[in-house]
């Protein structure tokens, strides 16, 4: 249930709706003895986005613009609400700004319930999917024949791409509660991204893509090991689900100055110009990727670009169509000492 206000030009309440009662806690006849300025009832941290709001409006007169902030329950509690706004002062019917705010608190403790959720059954599925693939590690190193073999790759690529799904849905529950965090420390990135490029030779071998591993001397950084190996797990894997057989992924990795630049390159059916603004946005997918039955949740690069940034980094993306596309990680170098 909303909360209908009409405010004029100064922001002064001249209407509001029976059911700031239900609502905020206030008596409508209240509003009726004296005008009132409605930021008075905003929280006094969220004044000034709610003022830049009204001002916004008053400029754009017709168009519906919208906001969140807190207000203040007759009881004094902190009541978060999105507002939607639009100024009719120029019409004759109505002649005010008329906005509507609705309450956050159903929707944010459905938000909350659901990062619970998620991050609970992420927990559980970690384990066995550890277990899975340690065993099917260990099963690689026994010489088994060569069908075996592709059974045990099989069974590696499809447990590594579960558990990116469950790493990035874990993930975007922590963002979207701002509990998203990296853990620094001296790394040695080099056997980092060749043990990695080993775990993706099986994926390689199923996909029949050529996968070619060029990986520099790089210097020890203050990096979080295990986000960085998710970034570029993601955009490998990313490469190996677009390319087609007889094509072919490259990894890269090399210094440049104060910086490492890590890429991925691949020879798959390239993203049209239009959809690479969007591209890292959450549950982004590229059109080719559903005409071509390529599954995936649209977290990877959302995930990964947030990583990135963390570190103080960036991701940036060149394709085209029918040729491919080259996904280059940009980071700063904190440590001076480089790696064996």
């Amino acid at each position: 249930q909303g909360v209908v206000y009409v405010l004029d030009g100064e922001g002064l309440i001249r209407y509001v709706s029976p059911s700031v009662g239900p609502v905020l806690g206030y008596d409508p006849e209240g509003y009726k003895s004296a005008p009132l300025r409605a930021l008075d009832f905003v929280h006094p941290e969220d004044r000034a986005l709610a003022e830049a709001l009204f001002y916004e409006l008053l400029s754009h007169p017709g168009e519906v613009l919208t906001g969140e902030f807190r207000v203040l329950h007759a009881d004094g509690t902190a009541i978060p609400v999105e507002a939607w706004g639009r100024n009719l002062l120029a019409d004759p019917r109505v002649q005010g700004v008329v906005v509507d705010l609705h309450d956050l608190r159903p929707r944010l403790e459905a938000e909350r319930l659901k990062g619970e959720f998620i991050a609970a059954v992420s927990h559980e599925l970690r384990t066995p999917l550890a277990v899975i693939m340690g065993l099917a590690e260990l099963l690689r190193e026994e010489g088994l024949s060569p069908s075996a073999q592709e059974s045990i790759d099989l069974i590696l690529e499809s447990a590594f791409r579960l558990k990116t799904m469950v790493d990035n849905l874990l993930d975007t529950s922590r963002l979207e509660a701002g509990r998203f965090e990296v853990s620094r420390r001296p790394v040695n990135l080099r056997p980092l991204l060749q043990d990695l490029a080993r775990s993706f030779q099986g994926v390689a071998r199923l996909s029949g893509v050529e996968f070619r591993v060029e990986v520099a001397e790089l210097p020890v950084m203050e990096a979080d090991p295990d986000r960085l190996v998710q970034v570029v797990g993601n955009l490998l894997s990313n490469a190996f689900k677009f390319t087609p057989p007889g094509g072919q992924v490259c990894l890269r990795a090399r210094q440049e100055g104060d910086r490492v630049l890590l890429e991925v390159e691949d020879t798959g059916p390239g993203i049209p110009k239009e959809e690479l603004p969007k591209l890292f946005q959450r549950y982004a997918r590229a059109k080719n990727a559903q005409t071509r039955g390529v599954s995936g949740t649209g977290l990877g690069l959302f995930i990964s670009k947030h990583i990135v940034e963390a570190h103080g980094g960036q991701i940036e993306v060149e394709s085209e169509e029918g040729k491919g596309s080259l996904f280059r990680v940009i980071l700063p170098v904190y440590g001076p000492h480089p790696s064996g």
